[in-house]
């Protein structure tokens, strides 16, 4: 059978012709080139806005930048993940804006162009399969009153597949193809897709292509519309593997009304069965409010429950929200619907066995944690070797094999390196209230729903991955490297009260003849009552720094977090747009500080 080609269509001139279609034929070209590479001259990085032609010195042209607030049509996705792509797409077009091709003699119109061999755009790979199953995850057999992809913005809304079944097959065994965990390597991505990975009509021919490509574990996330006997029965066949079960509610009627199930008691009799086959699941609730915030809560109280009594491994609330293309008008006040959530998790961590995880985990945290950052256990997956050792919610961990620990990410990653290494006990010493204790794990002391391969930190749940101290000196750093007295930092409104916390105890910055200031974005383009720093685009941080500059002297420099250009790893935001696109408009050195996803 014929491979998938990548074929990708170029879009016809429209518009008045440019002055001088030369010119622009070449500032086209450098506009598509600065936003894929920074220039630099004896290593420094260096900002250029225009050039001279050789042939005539006396004037200079301006390059300008792109400003697309969308990516092309005809390219979609594609240009968050590989602008190069759209680098040859626009530099074909702009060519064709001047010049004809022609074969033997006659022209030729050409309206596309296809990748000429796929071994040159291999990209890093972590190796996880879910870059290959996403692919297939085209369609869906619900239609939630919740759903986020009603409130993308159209370049992000997820259309209907155009695209037949094998077609989209034949994509997926192409990039099988070139997919080797083992060295790291992939085909690059696109957005993909995430509706209902078992409503595509290949699914489990996919899933097992991937097993027999690598041993990894899978982990699939789904509605839970198709998990019948039968496909539990196939899924157990492919350990390791792990489901995220977005069940929403154990009410038959709820769930009918939230996600239009019309066959809701096979969602919710599957927890039993992952259960009695040994897959290990989240069960993922997005609390909405149909009739009131009372009801509300009392659904997600009943549905902890039953999730706890069917052994699920972890429950994952994922606090509601929308933006305004979701809607145009307040459906709910976030706070009082957020905070009510909260206080029902929080109720009932204390009456389950089950962890329960309330995601964005940092609103938590801001709410009820004077100190921030700490390794507190919210939570301890049953029969793991945390939970046997005789830890406890509200334990605050102070020292791993007596190497004190200060931070939840000190307390993540120390643990993590004891679960991955070759050691059989570890010895915990913490705070239970006013009193310190000490407890021995053994390692190899667990069973169901604890497994090595999904639990990185031996069954103990944290609030969130918390912010790294690493993250402060690397502040540090880029303003020593560009001896910035003033300084402006753009951050979350959930992340700032951590942040400030960690700033101030650093101390690093002591010494300095340094001000920062904190300022925080709206999130304007998506809207709505959303405000995830995680989400905010360009325009977003542009609108921030004149609203700042109107009230403030000129910074000498801005630092951003590199959360929200991370996508891809073209440090491109959500609309396709090069973080560069900030310095270009406000005229102010800005740099990214590298971090990770705060929340988990």
């Amino acid at each position: 059978m014929r491979e998938h080609v990548f074929r990708y269509r170029l879009d016809k001139h429209t518009g008045r012709r440019p002055r001088n279609p030369l010119v622009e034929l070449i500032a086209s070209q450098l506009r598509g080139l600065l936003d894929v590479v920074i220039l630099t001259q004896g290593g420094r990085e260096i900002m250029v806005d225009g050039f001279k032609l050789l042939s005539d010195q006396s004037s200079v042209c301006e390059i300008g930048h792109s400003g697309v607030a969308s990516p092309s049509p005809s390219l979609g996705s594609v240009v968050l993940y590989e602008p190069r792509i759209e680098l040859i797409k626009r530099q074909m077009e702009s060519l064709l804006s001047v010049v004809e091709l022609e074969v033997d003699g006659a022209v030729v119109r050409v309206d596309g162009f296809r990748l000429k061999n796929p071994t040159d755009w291999l990209v890093s790979s972590s190796g996880d399969p879910s870059e290959i199953l996403e692919y297939a995850a085209s369609r869906c057999n619900c239609d939630c009153i919740m759903c986020y992809n009603k409130g993308n913005p159209p370049s992000l809304a997820l259309k209907s597949s155009q695209r037949t079944a094998i077609d989209e097959f034949n994509e997926i065994r192409a990039r099988l193809n070139y997919f080797s965990p083992s060295e790291g390597i992939s085909l690059f991505p696109c957005l993909g897709t995430n509706w209902e990975v078992t409503a595509h009509p290949y699914f489990m021919e996919i899933l097992r292509s991937l097993r027999e490509r690598t041993s990894k574990p899978l982990r699939i996330t789904t509605n839970g519309r198709n998990l019948t006997p039968q496909m539990v029965d196939e899924l157990a066949d492919l350990k390791p593997l792990y489901l995220y079960l977005s069940l929403n509610s154990s009410s038959y009627e709820r769930r009918q009304r939230l996600m239009k199930d019309d066959k809701p008691q096979i969602a919710i009799s599957a927890p039993k069965l992952l259960r009695d086959r040994g897959i290990p699941y989240a069960v993922v609730i997005v609390p909405w409010p149909i009739d009131s915030i009372s009801e509300m809560c009392v659904d997600l109280y009943k549905t902890i429950i039953y999730a706890d009594d069917c052994g699920a491994h972890l429950v994952e609330v994922n606090l509601p929200g929308y933006s305004r293309w979701f809607s145009p008008r307040e459906i709910f006040n976030l706070d009082e619907v957020w905070k009510a959530c909260i206080s029902t998790v929080r109720e009932f961590r204390e009456k389950t066995g089950c962890p329960i995880v309330a995601m964005p985990t940092m609103y938590e945290e801001n709410l009820y944690e004077e100190r921030k950052n700490l390794p507190r256990i919210i939570g301890l997956v049953q029969n793991s070797p945390a939970a046997r050792s005789g830890l406890r919610k509200g334990d605050i961990i102070t020292a791993i094999n007596n190497i004190p620990v200060r931070t939840r990410p000190q307390a993540r990653d120390m643990l993590s390196m004891l679960q991955k290494g070759e050691y059989k006990q570890a010895e915990l010493t913490g705070d239970r209230g006013q009193q310190k204790f000490t407890v021995k794990l053994n390692l190899d002391d667990f069973s169901y729903p604890f497994t090595k391969e999904f639990d990185k930190h031996l069954g103990i749940i944290f609030m969130g991955t918390g912010l790294r101290l690493s993250y402060i000196e690397r502040l540090k750093e880029i303003i020593d490297e560009h001896k910035a007295g003033d300084v402006l930092f753009l951050s979350s409104s959930l992340v700032r009260p951590t942040f400030e916390q960690c700033l101030g105890e650093s101390h690093l910055l002591d010494s300095a003849d340094v001000k920062i200031s904190i300022e925080v974005p709206q999130n304007s383009y998506f809207g709505g009552n959303i405000f995830m720093g995680d989400l905010l685009v360009v325009q977003d941080f542009i609108d921030c720094i004149k609203q700042y500059l109107l009230r403030n002297s000129e910074p000498d420099l801005i630092v951003i977090p590199s959360s929200p250009f991370a996508l891809g790893g073209w440090k491109r935001d959500l609309t396709g747009r090069v973080y560069f696109d900030i310095e270009r408009e406000v005229g102010i050195p800005v740099r990214l500080l590298e971090c990770e996803p705060i929340y988990d």
